[in-house]
């Protein structure tokens, strides 16, 4: 297949991009440069398309006008980025990483990533000057997924660990199938709305299809439980969710749940990909920015929630999390 040329006609300006994110509640903002609303941004076109409840898909290919620094509020979700030509450089969650076809010149080979997010964070994406990116994101919700199927097994013990980490970002070389269904979403055929959303759809869900297969393939089996270890680690999470074992130690969380620490520890593991402390510090930390976000607590009262004594502290946890800081949330950052 020929690789499409970018529509050098196509302007996109700044407050077209910020119409178009902005509608998506994203809380997008460009930080850097400061330009006018009509001033251009983007030489060629980008998409944003909500196909259904809990699915939709981002497309680009253009050039960027400036050295361009965005930030955006990415909510929970599980995406799938293949990028077909350029480089992206981004910090998510203030961990910073980059994603790109990799080579050089016209041998340039598509990449991708699997990313999955279980709570909100900040995205702050910088764009080079001139810089040609060609990239689809298919982005789907644990809830979308589920209704798929995705509990069912074999593949659910294995789905359901990769859906439970946070921030986990998994990289692979994508087939000629998946690059071609990416082209396919890029420059979908002149159809009415109705038939092209329905084009788009089927070529989204058919994307997801062929990476998830491929990458479950991948992916080392979790340790299979008997039902009443799996029947433990439920109850484990559920205590751990509810707030009660927020003054209890790891051994007293085990003879809670009939097991020892070591058990405990390994089989928690196993399927949600952390420590039962990491779990447990992460579900304080989102249950003290609710607070900060909805309820308006002060940052004293948030850090007491998440079991910080100096605020300090908490803000260096927090941020580090969240990219954001307790007052940036309190404000509705």
């Amino acid at each position: 297949m020929g690789e499409p040329k970018t529509d050098t006609q196509a302007i996109v300006r700044c407050s077209d991009l910020l119409a178009e994110f902005s509608g998506m509640g994203r809380a997008y903002r460009l930080l850097d440069p400061d330009l006018a609303p009509e001033a251009p941004v983007l030489q060629g076109h980008f998409r944003n398309t909500r196909l259904r409840p809990g699915l939709s898909v981002h497309t680009t290919d253009a050039c960027a006008v400036h050295e361009l620094t965005t930030q955006s509020v990415q909510q929970e979700s599980l995406r799938i980025a293949v990028v077909l030509d350029g480089e992206i450089d981004l910090a998510l969650g203030g961990r910073r990483f980059g994603l790109g076809a990799c080579g050089a010149g016209r041998k340039r080979q598509p990449q991708a990533a699997f990313i999955t997010l279980r709570e909100p964070e900040l995205l702050v994406r910088r764009g080079r000057r001139g810089g040609r990116e060609r990239k689809v994101i298919v982005t789907f919700s644990r809830e979308w997924l589920m209704e798929c199927g995705a509990g069912d097994e074999p593949a659910g013990g294995r789905l359901r660990a990769l859906m439970d980490r946070h921030l986990a970002v998994e990289h692979w070389t994508p087939t000629s199938r998946a690059v071609a269904l990416a082209e396919q979403l890029i420059h979908p055929p002149a159809y009415a709305l109705l038939p092209q959303r329905l084009y788009l759809e089927s070529r989204a869900v058919e994307l997801a299809a062929e990476t998830l297969q491929g990458f479950l393939a991948a992916t080392p089996a979790v340790p299979r439980l008997l039902p009443r270890e799996q029947a433990r680690i439920a109850q484990v999470r559920e205590l751990l969710e509810s707030g009660e074992a927020d003054a209890m130690s790891l051994a007293d969380i085990a003879r809670h749940a009939g097991t020892n620490a070591s058990t405990l520890q390994k089989q928690f593991r196993a399927v949600f990909g952390t420590s039962v402390f990491e779990y447990l510090r992460r579900g304080r930390l989102l249950r003290a920015r609710q607070a900060l976000e909805r309820d308006g607590c002060s940052i004293v009262e948030a850090a007491g929630l998440a079991g910080y004594t100096c605020p300090a502290n908490f803000a260096t946890a927090y941020r580090r999390l969240f990219g954001i800081t307790p007052r940036q949330s309190r404000a509705g950052f």
